[in-house]
């Protein structure tokens, strides 16, 4: 199948699917439901040499035409984590392979979720834990593979890069068209009636509440381009308050040492434990220049972990320690280093968290 009707196949075949759905289920069965429907905001159709990626991302309390955004990737082990020539396969896909509610971890990866991610614990579901530095799957030619809210976490060494999947699939670009469209049509059919492909169910309550706020309106990768740093954390404060069960945000802040130099990273989150993570917001953020002016930010996860790096050296030095208890209320002595993303990449720096955006959604979502 071709990338042209790849991108056709999916932007009729989901545009129809979720349309019928919110203009079906919340009515007719709408007390049935265990709370509010999510949809997607943006399918993301990635060409890679020998396969297809289909993403679904985002959240939106009512459906709304999907946006459409292509891109390509180097393979599809990048694609879902895998650091280069990383042996070893936590889960090895065969044909028509697919996973819902599940989480497939390495087993760093996994105790990760449980020391650094509280309320990852709601949505673990089902557990798939390699040993040792595996990466977390394997394709074979001619399959098709289904996640289907699915939680990642790969690692290597002590690099932790933590992934949720609202709705992958990726199938072989030697399947044709009319196959594939068959596939998707035979997913939805099977899927249970008050659980419809590509969408979820939050509980009622205080969640509730939530999703009316302005933040759940889209999808962070939605519209980002247009937002500054400052304006991204002070919209989302309350989100990444929540997904890393923090009472404090420090926002921007000017971090300076002894021999005159500083580092300013993206924020500082103070936790309940009392612990700190100190962190980058990479691509596809905007940020403002010491004129006044607003400018693309040029942020790799290669560029964002060699400042981590320099944050970490920072705090090692207690002068500089207690400048930011001074400053900003804050005792950090051994933070964790964050980077928080909107693409696939993946890190070999010992100590670094990635994170992209969506799930740092799931996660605050969970929270409540």
């Amino acid at each position: 199948m071709k990338p042209t009707e790849f991108v056709k196949v999916n932007s009729q075949f989901w545009g129809e699917h979720l349309k019928s759905v919110s203009e079906h289920l919340p009515g007719s069965h709408g007390r049935e439901l265990v709370g509010p429907l999510l949809y997607p905001r943006q399918l993301v159709l990635t060409e890679t040499p020998d396969w297809n990626i289909l993403e679904l991302v985002g959240v939106t309390r009512e459906f709304r035409s999907l946006d459409v955004r292509r891109q390509k990737a180097a393979g599809i082990d990048e694609y879902f984590g895998a650091a280069k020539d990383q042996a070893g396969t936590v889960v090895a896909l065969r044909n028509d392979d697919r996973y819902q509610d599940a989480t497939i971890a390495t087993e760093y990866g996994r105790s990760a979720l449980d020391s650094r991610y509280p309320s990852a614990e709601r949505i673990i579901g089902r557990e798939l834990v390699g040993t040792g530095e595996s990466k977390l799957l394997s394709f074979s030619p001619g399959n098709y593979t289904t996640l289907q809210r699915v939680l990642l976490a790969s690692s290597v060494e002590s690099s932790v890069r933590v992934r949720w999947t609202f709705l992958a699939i990726a199938i072989h670009r030697s399947e044709p068209a009319d196959k594939y469209r068959q596939y998707l049509q035979q997913l939805v059919n099977e899927a249970a009636h008050l659980d419809p492909v590509g969408t979820l169910a939050v509980p009622r309550g205080q969640v509730e509440e939530l999703l009316k706020a302005e933040p759940f309106a889209a999808t962070y990768q939605h519209g980002l381009h247009k937002t500054t740093v400052g304006e991204f954390l002070q919209q989302h404060e309350e989100i990444l308050l929540s997904a890393f069960s923090a009472t404090q945000l420090v926002r921007e802040p000017v971090l300076e040492a002894a021999d005159g130099t500083s580092v300013t990273p993206d924020f500082i989150l103070e936790r309940e434990d009392g612990s700190h993570i100190i962190g980058d917001l990479a691509l596809p953020l905007l940020e403002t220049g010491k004129d006044g002016k607003k400018r693309r930010r040029s942020t790799t996860a290669q560029d964002g972990v060699a400042r981590l790096t320099q944050y970490g050296e920072y705090f090692t030095n207690a002068e500089n320690q207690a400048f930011a208890k001074t400053k900003y209320n804050v005792e950090v002595t051994d933070p964790r280093k964050l980077l928080v993303l909107a693409t696939s990449e993946t890190t070999t720096e010992p100590g670094v968290e990635l994170v992209d955006y969506d799930t740092i959604l799931r996660l605050a979502l969970a929270a409540k």
